[in-house]
C-alpha cells in the first residue's frame, strides 16, 4: 500500500494527505487528448480537495485542456470565419477533433477574461487622466501626429429593440503614431503599429477604451492630434470632451458617400447628371468653397428623405469646421478613414458577419476584444491572459 505522502494545501497552508491514488484524467493537449494518473489530496483544516497536475502541467480551470491547447482553440475560434470552419481548422492541422460547442466556449471565456482586464484598466485610465496621459510642455512633446479613427458596423444580434430590429452598432477605435506608417506614392497608408479597440454598445465604456488606447499611444506627448470621424455627433463630442486639442477632420470617404447617396435622389433616372453633380460638389469643397456649396444646395429640413440618403446642406452645416481638406493636405495629414474600414472589415464583418449569424451582446463583445487584438499584433496579451 503506498505511504500517505502530505502536501501543503494551496489554500491555508496546512498539511493534506492523499485521499484517492492513481485517479485517471482525459486532457486535451496540442498532441491529442492523453490520459493522466494522478494523486486525489484532501485538507481536513479547510475541507477543500485539490490535485498537482493543475500546476505541474497546466490546466484551463475544470475544462482538462492545457494552456497551450487553449491558446489554440481560442486563436482558430476567433480568426476562424465560423466555429464550424474553427473546428476544421483545427482538425486540418492537428488531426485533433474537437467540437464547435467546445471551441465556442473556451473562445468566448477567454474573450471574456481579455475584456474585463481592459475594463479593469481603462477604467483607471480614465478616472486618472492626468497619470494616464501626462501632458508634456510643448518644447518636450516628439514630432509627429496621433492619429485618432472612429467608426461603426452593425452586427445582428438575437435581441430586438422597441423597433423590433435586431441590428446593433459596434464601435470600432483605431489609434496610431504616424512615425509607424509608411505613406505610399498613391497616398495610401501602411500602418506599421496600430491598436483596435471594440465596444458593442454605448459610448459611456467606448471612449474608455479610447482614451486608455490614446494614450498608451502618446497622447499628451506628442505635437499633434487628428481625430477623424464621419458625422456622427457622438463622435464629436466624445473627441471634445475627450481629445480637446485635437484637429477634426470629418471622413472624406464619408463624405463621398453622403454627396453620391443624395446625387443619386436629385438624378434617380440619371447617371451621368448624378455622377457630374456629385463630383462637382466634391471638387468645390476640395477647393475651399464649401459657403458656394452650401448656398447651391436645396435646403430640405421639411422633408422626409429616404433612409439612405442624407439632408446634405445640414450634413455639410454641421460639419463646416471638419472639411477643410485643402488646409489639411497643405499640412500632410490624412483625411479618410481608409485604415478604419478596412479595420472594420478586418475586426468586426469578417469574422461576425457572415451568412446567417447573429449574437450575443456579451458573446459579440467576447469575440471582437479577441479580433481587435489579433488585428492590432497583439495576441501575446491574449497569451498572458491564458497563464502563458
Amino acid at each position: 500500500m503506498k505511504e500517505k505522502v502530505k502536501k501543503n494545501c494551496p489554500k491555508c497552508g496546512k498539511p493534506a494527505r492523499i485521499t484517492n491514488y492513481d485517479e485517471k484524467l482525459n486532457v486535451l493537449t496540442k498532441h491529442g487528448w492523453i490520459e493522466i494518473k494522478y494523486d486525489y489530496y484532501f485538507c481536513r483544516y479547510c475541507h477543500k480537495g485539490f490535485t498537482l497536475i493543475d500546476n505541474e502541467i497546466g490546466l484551463l480551470g475544470e475544462h482538462k485542456i492545457t494552456l497551450e491547447m487553449t491558446d489554440l482553440i481560442t486563436y482558430a475560434g476567433q480568426v476562424a470565419m465560423s466555429f464550424e470552419k474553427s473546428s476544421e481548422m483545427i482538425e486540418k492541422f492537428t488531426e485533433i477533433k474537437v467540437s464547435e460547442s467546445l471551441i465556442r466556449l473556451i473562445t468566448e471565456e477567454t474573450g471574456e477574461k481579455v475584456f474585463e482586464q481592459e475594463r479593469k484598466r481603462v477604467k483607471e485610465s480614465y478616472e486618472k487622466p492626468e497619470k494616464a496621459a501626462p501632458a508634456l510642455l510643448e518644447r518636450y512633446r516628439k514630432e509627429g501626429i496621433l492619429y485618432i479613427f472612429t467608426d461603426g458596423s452593425q452586427v445582428n444580434t438575437i435581441f430586438k429593440d422597441e423597433k423590433g430590429s435586431t441590428w446593433r452598432e459596434m464601435k470600432l477605435g483605431l489609434v496610431f503614431y504616424d512615425g509607424d506608417s509608411i505613406r505610399r506614392k498613391d497616398g495610401k497608408m501602411i500602418i506599421t503599429k496600430k491598436e483596435y479597440v471594440t465596444f458593442f454598445g454605448g459610448v459611456d465604456e467606448f471612449k474608455k477604451l479610447l482614451f486608455d488606447a490614446a494614450a498608451r499611444a502618446g497622447y499628451g506627448k506628442i505635437r499633434q492630434v487628428v481625430f477623424i470621424g464621419d458625422g456622427s455627433h457622438w463622435i464629436w463630442s466624445m473627441c471634445n470632451e475627450l481629445f480637446p486639442d485635437a484637429v477634426h477632420i470629418l471622413d472624406y470617404y464619408h463624405l463621398s458617400e453622403n454627396v453620391h447617396a443624395f446625387a443619386r435622389y436629385l438624378y434617380p433616372d440619371n447617371e451621368v447628371k448624378m455622377k457630374g453633380w456629385a463630383n462637382d460638389i466634391l471638387d468645390k469643397i476640395d477647393e475651399g468653397l464649401v459657403d458656394e456649396v452650401l448656398r447651391s444646395l436645396p435646403d430640405l429640413k421639411d422633408v422626409k428623405l429616404p433612409a439612405q440618403v442624407p439632408n446634405l446642406k445640414t450634413y455639410i452645416e454641421n460639419n463646416r469646421g471638419r472639411v477643410d481638406y485643402r488646409r489639411y493636405r497643405l499640412r500632410g495629414y490624412y483625411i479618410g478613414s481608409g485604415a478604419i474600414e478596412s479595420g472594420n472589415k478586418l475586426v468586426v464583418q469578417q469574422r461576425m458577419k457572415q451568412s446567417g449569424m447573429r449574437w450575443s451582446i456579451s458573446g459579440g463583445q467576447y469575440i471582437a476584444s479577441l479580433r481587435a487584438k489579433y488585428a492590432s499584433n497583439q495576441w501575446n496579451k491574449v497569451r498572458e491572459v491564458i497563464g502563458l
